[in-house]
């Protein structure tokens, strides 16, 4: 049965829309920017291009801005490598639990059970300063101590975010840090008159906001330590410190961890 003359026309255009609809999709779907040893190229003639761009400087190419993803992104060595981990439980093993305890919390000013707690549960891709077990090791009382004031409970590396690869090119990640930098810079400004419990209060809130949606990004080595917040954290060129961000703190105490279990007695 042939298709009704007044029924054809309407075959025909649903025929052209789709083809069009065709056609525009494959000219919109330009190809990824290309990461190579970390930093962004051109798709089309490999030259290096500006982070966030959509268009090659160099040969006036389109192209799709994307993150880096598994191996294109770099590993980060704010958390302990896999053969540090290693090194760290076989030494653990040597020695025995107790009297390991005992080196890791004279080196770090924890209690024993602390520093139980920390070796325990530290691994690769873990937050430094907890030692992937959670918990604000500082508190007296570890049953009910505080969310880790680092990784603020995740257990992992916030440089990393457990994976030990640091995402880089995240645009809304970039977005966010511009925003938090303006926030902090800002809230600096008032704590002359401001008292400073609450001024480390709301440094808490906005680091944790961020890295709770941010970890694993580059931007998350930037953000300050909040409970160092009564020291200087900005240059003067208004940059935050990087003696104060997050991410140096975890590796800091891994660095005392691994001194402590090495030397010997």
């Amino acid at each position: 049965m042939g298709i009704p003359v007044k029924y054809r026309w309407w075959l025909v255009t649903i025929l052209i829309v789709g083809t069009l609809l065709l056609i525009s999709s494959l000219a919109l779907d330009r190809p990824n920017v290309v990461w190579e040893a970390f930093k962004p190229h051109c798709p089309h003639c490999r030259h290096e291009v500006a982070a966030y761009s959509h268009r090659c400087a160099d040969c006036n190419s389109e192209f799709d801005w994307t993150a880096t993803s598994g191996t294109q992104s770099p590993i980060s060595t704010n958390s302990l490598s896999v053969l540090e981990a290693e090194w760290v439980h076989g030494r653990v093993k040597e020695l025995g639990l107790e009297p390991a305890a005992a080196r890791v919390a004279k080196a770090l000013g924890l209690t024993d059970a602390a520093a139980t707690e920390f070796l325990q549960n530290v691994g690769r891709g873990d937050c430094g300063l907890c030692g992937g077990s959670k918990k604000d090791l500082a508190s007296e009382d570890l049953a009910k101590a505080d969310v880790c004031p680092c990784c603020f409970g995740s257990g992992d590396s916030v440089t990393c975010g457990g994976d030990r690869r640091v995402r880089v090119g995240d645009p809304i990640a970039h977005r966010a840090l511009l925003d938090y930098k303006a926030t902090m810079a800002d809230l600096m400004r008032g704590r002359a008159v401001t008292a400073p419990g609450e001024v480390a209060k709301e440094a808490r809130r906005l680091a944790e906001a961020f890295l709770t949606i941010h970890a694993g990004t580059a931007e998350a080595a930037e953000i300050v330590y909040w409970k160092d917040i009564d020291q200087p954290v900005f240059t003067g060129d208004g940059q935050i410190n990087a003696r104060r961000a997050v991410s140096a703190v975890g590796r800091e105490r891994l660095n005392k961890v691994l001194e402590a279990l090495q030397s010997r007695p």
